[in-house]
């Protein structure tokens, strides 16, 4: 059974402000009438341990900061995603609050056990949860495998994306 336990937790703010002209982000009719979904990606990343001159553990160091810094600086362009979805559903405010970001040890599986035998079910502890405060429109969560491999989950609202913008954002991003 794997087990994916959360070892540390922190709020991930845009690099620069968001001019004062866009603090209010206004929904679509349909947007504002839609319950709060959240669409979720996950992406797998394994080492080559022929490339790899780095302990594991330093390595994903230098990951984790390294995805910190590139989400600080992609919310600067994806403002309404650092924001909070405000009264009742109908705008974000766009308050460079920022996003949750989450990284946890996976136990009990390698990351090449998962990637052979991929079950969309077994999807849901790699994705961040913290979305009982449905202000959130974002959340990421680095998931860590003993192994030395990693996976970013991604939570989004679905108010403020759709499959285009779920697909184009990693790949800002990492």
């Amino acid at each position: 059974m794997v087990s994916v336990k959360v070892i540390s937790k922190e709020i991930v703010k845009p690099s620069s402000p968001t001019p004062n002209h866009l603090y209010h982000y206004q929904f679509s009719f349909l947007d504002q009438i839609t319950p709060p979904i959240y669409t979720s990606l996950v992406l797998f990343y394994e080492f080559n341990d022929n490339i790899q001159p780095e302990p594991a553990a330093a390595v994903i160091s230098i990951i984790s900061k390294h995805l910190k810094k590139s989400l600080s600086e992609v919310l600067t362009l994806f403002y309404p995603l650092a924001g909070r979805v405000k009264i009742d559903n109908h705008l974000v405010q766009c308050n460079d609050e920022g996003i949750p970001y989450l990284e946890a040890q996976v136990t009990n599986c390698r990351l090449c056990d998962f990637l052979q035998n991929p079950m969309p079910g077994k999807l849901i502890p790699f994705e961040v949860h913290d979305h009982d405060n449905s202000e959130f429109a974002l959340g990421v969560q680095l998931n860590i495998y003993e192994c030395g491999g990693f996976a970013i989950g991604l939570c989004t609202s679905h108010k403020l994306t759709d499959a285009s913008s779920m697909i184009m954002f990693p790949q800002l991003v990492y």
